[in-house]
């Protein structure tokens, strides 16, 4: 997985958040949505209820290790889910907002590793 995406999504988020969007998104319906598998397409929804976007179409089309983003994202919010669900406010300091839940674990997931692989050194840093 690049890592492009999944940092694209957090400032996809960040701007819904900035732009005062999708504010009655609950730690609860991330939750729910996350173990259905459909978050990605409910905040789109949401934002678009709310006259913007999470630019939806750029992370469905993506691919990665012979499942789509989606499928790789979900995959890891469940696992996130199912590790430290209830201990968001202890561990993230998150308890009322659900776009900020989803922006910390989103994070987590890159910290953790979560199958994603650098881009080649294009800076020309660490040579």
């Amino acid at each position: 997985m690049d890592l492009v995406l999944l940092t694209f999504l957090i400032l996809q988020y960040n701007k819904l958040l900035d732009r005062g969007k999708c504010k009655d998104i609950t730690i609860e319906d991330v939750h729910t949505h996350i173990e259905n598998g459909t978050i990605l397409r409910f905040v789109d929804e949401k934002a678009r209820r709310d006259g913007d976007s999470l630019n939806l179409e750029i992370f469905l089309k993506a691919e990665a290790d012979e499942q789509t983003f989606e499928e790789y994202y979900v995959k890891n919010l469940q696992a996130t889910y199912g590790a430290y669900a209830g201990d968001e406010r202890r561990r993230w300091g998150v308890e009322n907002n659900g776009l900020c839940l989803l922006i910390a674990w989103t994070i987590e997931i890159i910290q953790q590793g979560g199958g994603w692989v650098p881009r080649e050194n294009v800076a020309g840093l660490h040579e």
